[in-house]
């Protein structure tokens, strides 16, 4: 069974051990060490990762009492053979600092949810950017998340010490647990200085003031339940240095101060909304006047320029407002092109049956019935090929006089 250094001591980050058992699997190795430094996760928080022999490790796990660490079969393990004599393994440090603070900052946060809003915790998972608490409720108001927070930052201040104590099930009902502990030969109970007792095989720093700060950023429902997305340590006082940097950015570019952001963004949307009413009428305007100065040309048909979704309406309507005509208009954008056919032939041209055939050769699709269809296409490039396409089977058409 591998000696479990992390127990011992959460800060021991290189050790030497001695090789018990290597098993080769594709490009990895599963080794197995008499001892271990390497956490392989546990109470929700992920294994560590690091170096083995020089040879990356990938995943950590617990197998019957053995650690086993999978390794690139990489460096001294290419061959597939152990290094010589003693293993030298390097946990990378700055990760397993980072879990250490988000698993027990999430002890104190679900402490706090427990205390101020009576809301169990149901599971948690800690992530490379956020931790989530799941809550036994379907959601939570934000004046009991801010009530938690604070509670659980006055436990983070006051640099409380950090206790484990290793003790039988029997002993289980002398700590006033958050939960049901599990069924083991052996309890692992992770004390939060006589605020928060709970059964974990995770790994915790010494004290609440190495947490920092924690800040509740999010809600969402999974399952019928609340889950708090929070930020923990380093991860919120990072989040709180780019919050700083966009604000002072968004004073200097709106030129106001921070408590005049909101309302100087509001302005500014509304006034881009006028504005675009006002071009929206405009496009329009333009469209009806371009479809008057054509005359009153039987089949029109044309291939614009990023004229926009507005004006190529107005245009066709425009055109076929007058009895007797067609028209094929086509826009075309960066991105590929967006098509309209009418016509006020009365009901002697069925537009489906002439210009759906005609799709696949130009990557268009849509649809429509009688005297008006619509829709878009791709390539770009393709659209002046469509669009006399469309204008050629019309054109014969009518000149069938159906």
């Amino acid at each position: 069974m591998t000696e479990k250094l992390f127990y011992h001591d959460p800060t021991l980050l290189e050790f030497d051990a001695s090789i018990i058992e290597y098993v080769a699997n594709g490009t990895l190795l599963e080794v197995v060490l008499d001892r271990t430094a390497f956490f392989p996760g546990g109470g929700g928080q992920p294994a560590d990762r690091g170096t083995l022999g020089g040879a990356r490790v990938v995943d950590v796990k617990e197998r019957d009492g053995d650690i086993v660490h999978v390794v690139e079969a990489t460096g001294p393990w290419a061959a597939g053979a152990a290094p010589p004599g003693p293993c030298a393994g390097v946990v990378d440090g700055a990760r397993r600092r980072d879990f250490m603070i988000q698993h027990t900052g999430q002890h104190v946060l679900s402490q706090a949810l427990l205390a101020t809003g009576q809301l169990p915790t149901v599971s948690v998972h800690f992530g490379d950017e956020t931790t989530t608490i799941e809550l036994d409720a379907p959601s939570v108001p934000q004046t009991v998340l801010r009530r938690a927070e604070a509670l659980a930052n006055s436990i983070v201040r006051e640099n409380r010490p950090i206790r484990i104590h290793d003790v039988d099930p029997s002993e289980a009902s002398r700590f006033p647990l958050r939960r049901t502990p599990p069924e083991v030969g052996r309890l692992r109970i992770v004390e939060v200085g006589s605020y928060d007792w709970a059964a974990c095989s995770g790994l915790h720093v010494a004290t609440t003031g190495e947490i920092i700060l924690i800040k509740i950023v999010g809600q969402e429902k999974i399952r019928g339940r609340a889950r708090i997305h929070a930020l923990i340590g380093a991860r919120a006082m990072d989040d709180y240095g780019r919050k700083i940097a966009v604000v002072q950015n968004l004073t200097r570019l709106l030129t106001c101060g921070e408590s005049d952001i909101a309302s100087r963004v509001e302005e500014l949307l509304r006034g881009a909304r006028e504005n675009e009413r006002d071009l929206k009428k405009l496009r329009m305007e333009r469209a009806v006047s371009d479809a008057d100065s054509i005359g009153q040309s039987r089949l029109v048909c044309r291939v614009l320029e990023n004229a926009g979704s507005d004006y190529l309406k107005a245009f066709a309507e425009r055109v076929v407002a007058s009895p007797g005509r067609a028209v094929v208009v086509v826009d075309r954008t960066a991105d590929g092109f967006q098509w309209i056919v009418a016509h006020s032939l009365g009901n002697g041209l069925a537009l489906p049956q002439l210009v759906t055939p005609l799709f696949p050769q130009a990557g268009a699709r849509g649809g429509g019935r009688g005297a008006w269809m619509q829709g878009a296409g791709l390539p770009a490039e393709a659209a002046s090929g469509f669009a006399d396409a469309v204008a050629d089977a019309v054109s014969r058409t009518l000149e069938r006089g159906t």
